[in-house]
């Protein structure tokens, strides 16, 4: 009676003789290391891990340390954002053992603080411009408190505002990288 072989036992006989060659073992050692720094630091987006928890699990993460820290440096730099408080990534960067120098980090603190000053300057215009549009229809109170939300002028003076800034962050992350990578 012939015997009956399961899917997996089918699969491995036509794979028995095929290797993978160094560079895709490489290549695929590199993903899953930054598979699992992406993960890390996921879950410490989300606030689930603070900032010592997500060192640690860095850390456990095995694989070439040169290749590592290089993914966890660009993986923390890409997360630098204007719209973000930028604190908890100096905090990680810190806690996994990585010096991002004071100068760009001054230059970091210093563009976030710049973009909501700006974006601050431009919510108070264009609440003004709604209140005086609502005045005109007699409409006046101290309770009235636009929803710039609403507003389409709102999305485009934000857009308008990252595009400006945007240029700037895109700089410091790339002197960021240059600067964290050559320690």
């Amino acid at each position: 009676m012939a015997e009956i072989k399961s899917a997996i036992e089918l699969a491995m006989e036509r794979t028995k003789n095929l290797v993978v060659d160094p560079k895709e073992r490489e290549a695929m050692a590199i993903k899953e290391i930054e598979d699992k720094v992406k993960a890390v630091l996921r879950r410490f987006a989300e606030s689930m891990i603070d900032h010592e928890g997500a060192a640690k699990e860095l850390g456990k993460i095995q694989g070439d340390i040169s290749s590592k820290r290089t993914i966890i440096i660009n993986n923390l730099i890409d997360e630098f954002d204007v719209h973000k408080d930028n604190e908890r990534l100096f905090a990680i960067f810190h806690a996994a053992g990585i010096d991002l120098p004071q100068s760009i980090r001054s230059d970091l603190e210093t563009i976030n603080r710049k973009f909501r000053e700006e974006i601050e300057s431009r919510r108070t215009a264009i609440q003004k411009r709604i209140r005086d549009a609502v005045a005109e229809l007699n409409i006046t109170g101290s309770a009235i408190e636009p929803n710039l939300d609403a507003w389409d002028e709102w999305d485009e003076e934000v857009r308008r505002a990252s595009e400006a800034f945007g240029a700037t962050m895109k700089e410091l992350k790339n002197k960021a990288r240059a600067a964290t990578e050559s320690r």
